[in-house]
C-alpha cells in the first residue's frame, strides 16, 4: 500500500514612544534606556502633541489601511481553505484505511493476494478475485484523489505564505510613512504605553541581561543572541485553554476617536477574571510591566521557535505568576486574565491582549494568527 501523507501545518512598537532601533547587544540596550530616561519628559510631552500629525497623516493612509485590512481578510480565507482541505484529506485517509480493514488483511505489499487465498471454495475464490479487482481499482482512485488533495494543499500553503509576506510588507510601508511625519507605530496604537512604567520595567530587564552576560562571560558589545540562552520550542500554542477573539489585529477606524488606530494583537475574551494564562511556547521571561496606565500588567517572553526568534506579550493581566529571567514552558502559568482594573484605562472588561513580534528585542508587531492557530472561537490550547 502506498504511504499516507498528512500535511501539518502587526503591529506596532510595544514600547511607549521609544526609539525604533532594535537592540542587538547589552551595550546598545543600556544606551537606549539611558537615552529614554534622559528624554522622559520630552517623550511624555510628545504624546500630547501627536494628534495633529496623525490627522494629517491619515489623509495619506487611507489606501494603505484598506490594503492591510484586505490582506488580513485574504489570509483568513486562505487559512479556512487550508483547514477545510486538511479535513477532506483526513477523511479520505480514513476511507482508504476502512477499505483495507474491510478486506480483513494487514498492511503489506501482498494484501490483496492474502485476501484471495483465504477462499474456502473455488466459487469463493472467483468471488474474492472479482472483489479484489473492483476494490483495487477503487482504492487506487481514492489514493490518487488524496494525493491530488495534498498537492492542492501544498499550493494553498504557498499562496498563504505569499499573502502573509505581502501583508507584512504593507506594515513596513506604513512604518516608512509614519517616519515621514516623525511618528512611529505606537503613536497610532489604541493602547499607548505608559512611559514611566515602561522605563521602570526596562531597568529590570537590562539588569537581568547584565546578570546573564556576566554569567556567560560576555562583553557588553557582544550580540545578545550569543550570550543569553533561550530554550528551543517546536511550535506555538494558544495562551488560554478556551476563548473567543473579541478584537482582531489590524488598522481600524475608531468609532469615537474618529481616526485610524492600530490594534497590535488579538483580544481574547470569553474568560472570567482570574482565568489561567499560559506561555505560548517555551522561552524566557525578559520583561514585566506593572500597572501601566494603558495595558495594565504585562509579561514579555522571548522564544526560539524552530530556530527563529520571537517575543510574545500578554497584557491586561490580573496577576503575574512569573519573574524576569525565569525559564518557562508551554505549561507554565504566567498570570491570570484581567482587564477593567481602575489603573488600566485601556480596558473595560476581562480579556487577554496577546501580541507577537519577530526578532530578539524588536519593535514591530505582526498578526499572531499568522504564526499561531487561534480560531475565532476555541476550546483547547492546540
Amino acid at each position: 500500500m502506498k504511504n499516507m501523507i498528512k500535511v501539518f501545518f502587526v503591529i506596532c512598537s510595544f514600547f511607549m514612544l521609544i526609539s525604533v532601533t532594535e537592540a542587538k547587544s547589552l551595550k546598545e540596550m543600556k544606551e537606549e534606556l539611558q537615552r529614554d530616561i534622559d528624554n522622559k519628559n520630552a517623550l511624555i510631552q510628545k504624546s500630547k502633541e501627536i494628534q495633529g500629525k496623525i490627522d494629517e497623516m491619515n489623509k495619506e493612509m487611507g489606501e494603505l489601511n484598506k490594503k492591510i485590512n484586505e490582506d488580513e481578510e485574504r489570509i483568513k480565507e486562505s487559512k479556512s481553505k487550508v483547514e477545510s482541505l486538511q479535513e477532506d484529506i483526513d477523511a479520505k485517509r480514513v476511507e482508504i484505511d476502512n477499505l483495507l480493514n474491510f478486506l480483513e488483511v494487514s498492511n503489506g505489499d501482498n494484501v490483496y493476494l492474502e485476501y484471495v487465498f483465504k477462499a474456502k471454495t473455488f466459487s469463493d475464490f472467483i468471488y474474492r478475485s472479482t472483489v479484489v479487482e473492483q476494490l483495487t481499482k477503487y482504492n487506487d482512485e481514492l489514493i490518487d484523489e488524496m494525493y491530488k488533495m495534498i498537492e492542492e494543499q501544498k499550493k494553498l500553503q504557498t499562496e498563504l505564505q505569499k499573502d502573509i509576506d505581502e501583508s507584512e510588507s504593507s506594515v513596513n510601508q506604513m512604518e516608512k510613512l509614519l517616519k515621514k511625519y516623525g511618528l512611529d507605530m505606537n503613536d497610532i496604537d489604541e493602547e499607548k504605553r505608559d512611559v514611566e512604567a515602561d522605563i521602570k520595567a526596562r531597568k529590570v530587564e537590562v539588569a537581568e541581561y547584565e546578570r546573564a552576560y556576566k554569567e556567560a562571560g560576555c562583553k557588553e558589545d557582544v550580540d545578545v543572541t550569543k550570550c543569553v540562552n533561550i530554550p528551543p520550542a517546536g511550535q506555538f500554542v494558544r495562551p488560554l485553554q478556551k476563548g473567543n477573539i473579541t478584537s482582531y489585529y489590524g488598522m481600524r477606524y475608531h468609532p469615537t476617536k474618529h481616526y485610524y488606530t492600530m490594534h497590535n494583537g488579538v483580544d481574547i475574551g470569553g474568560n472570567k477574571t482570574g482565568t489561567k494564562v499560559f506561555a505560548a511556547a517555551a522561552g524566557k521571561v525578559n520583561k514585566i510591566v506593572n500597572k501601566s496606565s494603558c495595558g495594565g500588567n504585562m509579561v514579555y517572553i522571548q522564544h526560539t521557535v524552530k530556530g527563529k526568534q520571537y517575543r510574545t506579550v500578554y497584557m491586561h493581566l490580573h496577576t503575574i505568576n512569573v519573574k524576569v529571567g525565569q525559564i518557562v514552558t508551554a505549561s507554565t502559568q504566567i498570570g491570570t486574565v484581567g482587564g477593567g482594573e481602575s489603573y488600566d484605562r485601556c480596558s473595560t472588561g476581562a480579556h487577554l491582549h496577546f501580541g507577537l513580534l519577530k526578532g530578539w528585542d524588536g519593535y514591530t508587531y505582526y498578526n499572531p494568527r499568522n504564526y499561531i492557530d487561534i480560531p475565532a472561537k476555541f476550546t483547547t490550547r492546540w
